[in-house]
Formats: C-alpha cells, structure tokens, sequence
C-alpha cells in the first residue's frame, strides 16, 4: 500500500471525484463498505488516482 486506510479514508471523504465501485448488486443500504481511496473506481491497481486527485488533497488538508 501506498499509504495506511487511514489516509485513504480521509482523502475519499475529502474527494469531489470519489466514486465507489460496486460489485454485484448490492444494496447501498446493507453495505457497510468503508469509505477509501481502495474502494474507487478511479484508484488503479497499482494504487494511484486515475484522475491524480490524492496528492493534490493529501497536501490540501495536511493529511
């Protein structure tokens, strides 16, 4: 990982663009899928922002 959950998390409840991905049909109600960069559907498997979104917020907020 890039960086801990933590940040991750921060930085997705701080992202404009954040955008989860869903698997299967859940129901966003019985989800209990946290919020992070990990679970967007701009974070690339190699652990980047597709839209070069985290840096700008980690330095933004002093994450």
């Amino acid at each position: 990982m890039r960086a801990s959950s933590e940040t991750y998390a921060k930085v997705a409840k701080r992202c404009s663009s954040y955008n989860p991905t869903r698997t299967g049909a859940k129901n966003i109600i019985d989800s209990k899928e946290e919020v992070s960069c990990v679970n967007c559907e701009h974070f690339n498997h190699d652990k980047y922002c597709n839209l070069d979104l985290y840096d700008k917020i980690v330095s933004s907020y002093n994450i």
